[in-house]
């Protein structure tokens, strides 16, 4: 079993988050990505989102959140490692080439978000999610 390590940002507006789709994946997830031999964290962080999302965020405003370990998604058979940061006053988003679709997702729609992204809203955000939704 392989794990993925990955560098990712959490970003919530009006108790919705921040989420990415690539491809035909059906589910979305944090923007950011894997960690590149040679990249720390915040590297790997400030890259990804420079590709992602055309956004150059500031090392200073960056704050580790959290650590969330489980299933790949869509890849099952091996495991993500999540290293989640949050980032003050993120600027205008644009979607690069390489998303499909970016959105604030409402926090209880569980069926449209990834399963490491679902763990990590119970965790950290369970005040976010309503039944009623």
């Amino acid at each position: 079993m392989n794990k993925y390590v990955c560098a990712n940002l959490v970003n919530i507006v009006d108790d919705k988050i921040l989420l990415v789709k690539v491809r035909e994946n059906e589910k979305y997830y944090l923007p950011g990505g894997k960690i590149e031999k040679g990249e720390n964290d915040i590297q790997a962080l400030i890259r990804e989102i420079k590709e992602e999302l055309s956004v150059t965020l500031e090392e200073n405003k960056i704050t580790y959140l959290d650590t969330i370990t489980a299933p790949a998604y869509p890849d099952n058979e091996n495991q993500v490692e999540l290293r989640c940061y949050i980032y003050e006053n993120l600027e205008k988003i644009i979607k690069s080439n390489e998303i499909t679709d970016i959105q604030y997702i409402d926090m209880a729609k569980e069926n449209l978000i990834a399963p490491a992204v679902n763990i990590l809203i119970k965790k950290r955000f369970r005040k976010f999610i309503s039944i009623d939704k």
